[in-house]
């Protein structure tokens, strides 16, 4: 269920950012999984508009340490109002900057410190860590199949700017035993890249469904499309983009995939298995 994108069903705020609640089925028992949590307050809010409850989710998984992955953090934490796991790379808390136009702050909102306060438990982890039966979490990708650009992305290191290559980046992998499907927060360690290693950590020889922001939006034409062949190349069966994707991103997956291509907003809802429903 997709609490946060840039574009929202009706009745549902649109913000700038990703949150994505995973529902998973257990017998009689039931394990609510928050990937992201966009960037503020909205994510709250288009929970209750959706009737979800909040205090439910027994994790929460942060994809990267930008805004508008991690801004709703807090409030979620006290909608939670319970000790809970937050799993997170380290060097998600490294100061992160864009040049929007002037150079502007664009990494977590808040301190290890208010994590905890409020309720968080940091978990942090650079290696792939299973949060339920089916769900794992991705460690730090290796970047095996394409270098992805870190065009207008810094750091600070050394009392300097860097580029940052956003090595925090990780991913979210559901699998039901016939299907594996992948959510990325956005993508910053490049979409192939995210795809192989969900492929070599799962064993399995395809994806049925990629979700998720696809980082294409400021690449140029040829790489987008780059990419969107290699991911059919990957055996990647269907994608589902949002957020960072971009509009040519998106024309680019729908010329390769045809109606197997389903952009998804805010509100949006998916039900695995995918095979065998009409």
């Amino acid at each position: 269920m997709r609490l946060v994108d840039d574009e929202a069903h009706g009745g549902l705020r649109p913000a700038h950012g990703l949150s994505v609640m995973v529902k998973c089925f257990y017998g009689e028992e039931q394990a609510y999984i928050l990937f992201d949590t966009g960037p503020g307050r909205v994510v709250v809010e288009n929970a209750e508009a959706m009737g979800l409850d909040l205090g439910r989710v027994s994790v929460v998984a942060l994809s990267h340490g930008h805004y508008d992955h991690t801004g709703g953090l807090i409030h979620v934490l006290r909608r939670i109002a319970r000790p809970t796991p937050i799993v997170i790379d380290p060097r998600a808390f490294e100061v992160k900057l864009a040049y929007r136009p002037a150079l502007t702050y664009i990494g977590l909102p808040f301190t290890r410190r208010q994590v905890e306060d409020a309720g968080g438990r940091l978990i942090e982890s650079t290696s792939p860590m299973a949060l339920a039966n089916g769900v794992m979490v991705t460690g730090r990708i290796p970047r095996r199949l394409d270098q992805p650009s870190a065009k207008g992305l810094y750091r600070v290191e050394g009392g300097e700017l860097v580029e940052d290559e956003v090595v925090d980046d990780r991913a979210l992998i559901v699998s039901t035993g016939d299907e594996v499907v992948v959510i990325t927060g956005c993508a910053h360690s490049g979409a192939l890249n995210v795809v192989d290693e969900a492929l070599r950590l799962t064993g399995a020889n395809s994806i049925a469904l990629l979700v998720g922001g696809l980082h294409l939006f400021n690449e140029p034409m040829d790489r987008v499309e780059r990419v969107a062949r290699g991911l059919r190349r990957l055996n990647v069966e269907g994608v589902a983009p949002c957020h960072c994707t971009g509009s040519r991103g998106i024309e680019a997956l729908t010329r390769e995939y045809g109606g197997r291509c389903t952009p998804l907003k805010a509100g949006s809802k998916l039900t695995l298995p995918l095979r065998g429903r009409g």
